[in-house]
Protein backbone atom coordinates (compact mmCIF):
# COMPACT_ATOMS: atom_id res chain seq x y z
CA UNK A 1 0.00 0.00 0.00
CA UNK A 2 1.04 3.49 -0.96
CA UNK A 3 2.04 5.52 2.18
CA UNK A 4 2.44 9.36 1.55
CA UNK A 5 4.43 10.11 4.57
CA UNK A 6 7.07 7.83 3.45
CA UNK A 7 7.27 8.67 0.02
CA UNK A 8 7.90 12.08 1.32
CA UNK A 9 10.68 10.93 3.60
CA UNK A 10 12.52 9.20 0.93
CA UNK A 11 11.71 12.02 -1.52
CA UNK A 12 13.33 14.30 1.14
CA UNK A 13 15.79 11.93 1.56
CA UNK A 14 16.70 12.40 -2.18
CA UNK A 15 16.75 16.28 -2.57
CA UNK A 16 19.10 16.40 0.56
CA UNK A 17 21.28 14.00 -0.41
CA UNK A 18 21.28 15.12 -4.10
CA UNK A 19 21.60 19.09 -3.40
CA UNK A 20 25.29 18.64 -2.77
CA UNK A 21 25.69 17.46 -6.56
CA UNK A 22 25.72 20.73 -7.85
CA UNK A 23 28.44 22.14 -5.43
CA UNK A 24 30.24 18.99 -6.41
CA UNK A 25 30.22 19.55 -9.86
CA UNK A 26 30.93 23.15 -10.01
CA UNK A 27 33.79 22.57 -7.82
CA UNK A 28 35.49 19.33 -9.84
CA UNK A 29 35.24 22.00 -13.03
CA UNK A 30 37.02 24.85 -12.03
CA UNK A 31 39.18 23.52 -9.23
CA UNK A 32 38.36 26.41 -6.77
CA UNK A 33 37.43 25.42 -3.41
CA UNK A 34 38.33 28.77 -1.88
CA UNK A 35 34.76 29.89 -1.18
CA UNK A 36 33.76 26.30 0.68
CA UNK A 37 33.91 27.19 4.44
CA UNK A 38 36.19 24.05 6.30
CA UNK A 39 33.82 25.35 9.22
CA UNK A 40 30.81 24.71 7.47
CA UNK A 41 32.03 21.33 6.42
CA UNK A 42 32.91 20.48 9.60
CA UNK A 43 29.73 21.54 11.75
CA UNK A 44 27.87 19.69 8.73
CA UNK A 45 29.71 16.24 9.17
CA UNK A 46 29.43 16.26 12.67
CA UNK A 47 25.68 17.30 12.37
CA UNK A 48 25.52 14.11 9.75
CA UNK A 49 26.78 11.86 12.35
CA UNK A 50 24.59 12.70 14.62
CA UNK A 51 21.86 12.48 12.97
CA UNK A 52 22.80 8.77 11.58
CA UNK A 53 23.65 7.99 14.88
CA UNK A 54 20.22 8.90 15.79
CA UNK A 55 18.29 7.44 12.62
CA UNK A 56 19.93 4.29 12.98
CA UNK A 57 18.64 4.32 16.79
CA UNK A 58 15.20 5.24 16.16
CA UNK A 59 15.20 3.05 12.98
CA UNK A 60 14.42 5.76 10.36
CA UNK A 61 15.24 4.45 6.88
CA UNK A 62 14.51 7.17 4.79
CA UNK A 63 16.80 9.16 7.11
CA UNK A 64 19.83 7.48 7.68
CA UNK A 65 19.96 6.54 3.83
CA UNK A 66 20.03 10.47 2.57
CA UNK A 67 21.93 11.14 5.65
CA UNK A 68 25.10 8.48 4.52
CA UNK A 69 24.57 9.26 1.34
CA UNK A 70 25.08 13.18 2.15
CA UNK A 71 28.02 12.31 4.35
CA UNK A 72 29.83 10.88 1.53
CA UNK A 73 28.89 13.62 -0.66
CA UNK A 74 30.70 16.10 2.31
CA UNK A 75 33.43 13.77 2.02
CA UNK A 76 33.71 13.91 -1.12
CA UNK A 77 33.94 18.12 -1.32
CA UNK A 78 36.65 17.59 1.87
CA UNK A 79 38.65 15.47 -0.44
CA UNK A 80 38.55 17.82 -3.46
CA UNK A 81 39.35 20.56 -1.31
CA UNK A 82 42.48 19.29 -0.01
CA UNK A 83 43.28 18.18 -3.21
CA UNK A 84 43.08 21.73 -5.26
CA UNK A 85 44.19 23.62 -2.44
CA UNK A 86 47.75 21.68 -2.53
CA UNK A 87 46.62 21.80 -6.84
CA UNK A 88 46.50 25.40 -6.82
CA UNK A 89 49.27 26.37 -4.81
CA UNK A 90 51.43 24.23 -6.76
CA UNK A 91 49.90 26.15 -9.81
CA UNK A 92 50.69 29.27 -8.54
CA UNK A 93 54.24 28.67 -7.49
CA UNK A 94 54.82 27.58 -11.20
CA UNK A 95 53.28 30.57 -12.76
CA UNK A 96 55.77 32.51 -10.09
CA UNK A 97 58.42 30.93 -10.79
CA UNK A 98 58.05 30.97 -14.80
CA UNK A 99 57.26 34.92 -14.74
CA UNK A 100 60.92 35.41 -12.61
CA UNK A 101 62.57 33.59 -15.23
CA UNK A 102 61.21 35.54 -18.17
Amino acid sequence: MFDIYEFCGYSAGIFFASSLIPQIHRSYITKDMDDISCGWQLLLIIALLMSLVYSIHMNLPPVYISTFLELIFMMTLIIMKIMYTDYNKIDTKIDDDTSEIE
